[in-house]
């Protein structure tokens, strides 16, 4: 069946998913924001219909994706009320702001038998599907390094006393109520995902999180994750230099698989240019001494993350990626967070 979405929220994140359902030829009928304006261009472009509430998007007979891109601290709402329609989601990242509220909608479309899919779309970027598809020529995986280093600003020592990092007059950043936390939800939740991906479901874990004087978010967030292919050293950290990274523009994200039989490199760029930044992999195979670098042309995971999601929707089938996807991310978030404000090992209780 071809694919008639609404898309919930026209924030910043929305030009991606906006651009990947027109790539994947899918009508968009309706768009919804809560401020007009920002949605007003979006309903011009696709000659969609506006509306602030979300439930006139799912109401709608004609939609069969949900495309929900608001902040994380609505899409419990919205995702239950599109499940309970019987209606396929595609949900933005975070899925929830609590490992528990992520559980109840997991839960409610395993439950539904509902198409659903939170969209972490570094698994769609190329040099991580061919490190995907080589990962058994490895051989035993013994140690993985995973990290996501971000510049956002010097942030270490004292949150800031205005702005969106800081804490108002409630004891609550702008940042906190629509993500629920730091570093380690907004940059280290996608790579919480690739740790999955690759190695499956971490079993237990010890952390270690920063939370600036003032701040009620963390600035950094490093753990140990012993999974059934080897330990994980797993750091996401928000810092001050503009000049690392691969490409050098501050921008620091990378991935280091051991096996006993080789390694694979994985350098990643900047997730909101796609269209002018490509990542690198870097394959070394200790049975011949030869290292090859995979090279791709800038494209964006977005996209490619969209066309999946509505090839399976025509097709009525879930696909490849699980419905609990986003549930495993947010039990990990909780589990660090325990960890590291008990100072403790924890074993990681996976309720589904």
């Amino acid at each position: 069946m071809p694919i008639t979405a609404g898309v919930i929220g026209c924030g910043n994140i929305s030009r991606f998913h906006f651009s990947g359902l027109e790539k994947a030829g899918a009508r968009v009928k309706w768009v919804c924001d809560l401020n007009e304006a920002t949605a007003r261009p979006w309903a011009d472009k696709f000659g969609a219909r506006y509306t602030a509430d979300y439930r006139d998007v799912i109401a709608d007979d004609e939609v069969n994706l949900v495309d929900v891109t608001s902040y994380s601290s609505a899409h419990k709402e919205i995702c239950l009320a599109a499940i309970a329609a019987a209606k396929p989601v595609v949900c933005e990242k975070t899925l929830a702001t609590s490992a528990d509220d992520a559980l109840e909608i997991v839960q409610a479309a395993e439950t539904a038998g509902t198409i659903f899919y939170t969209s972490y779309m570094k698994r769609f970027i190329p040099a991580v599907e061919q490190a995907k598809a080589l990962l058994p020529s490895l051989g035993t995986l013994v140690s993985t390094y995973i990290r996501a280093y971000q510049p956002w600003g010097d942030l270490w020592d004292a949150a800031p006393a205005e702005g969106f990092l800081a804490v108002g007059p409630d004891g609550t950043s702008v940042l906190r109520k629509l993500y629920g936390g730091g570093i380690l939800v907004c940059g280290g939740s996608h790579i919480l995902d690739l740790v999955c991906f690759f190695l499956g479901r971490p079993r237990r874990l010890f952390a270690h999180m920063h939370w600036p004087e003032g701040g009620d978010y963390d600035v950094q967030a490093a753990a140990l994750l012993e999974t059934d292919n080897g330990v994980v050293h797993y750091e996401a950290l928000a810092h001050p230099l503009t000049g690392i990274g691969f490409l050098r523009d501050g921008w620091d994200e990378r991935i280091e698989i051991n096996g006993r039989k080789g390694r694979l490199d994985i350098y990643s760029s900047l997730w909101d240019d796609p269209e002018h930044k490509a990542s690198l992999l870097v394959h070394y195979d200790n049975a011949t001494g030869q290292a090859t670098e995979y090279r791709y042309p800038a494209v964006s995971p977005f996209d490619r993350a969209l066309a999946f999601f509505c090839c399976n929707i025509e097709r009525g089938e879930q696909g490849a990626q699980s419905r609990l996807t986003g549930y495993d991310v947010d039990e990990l978030i909780a589990h660090i967070e325990l960890s590291a404000r008990t100072g403790e090992a924890v074993n990681v209780n996976w309720r589904i």
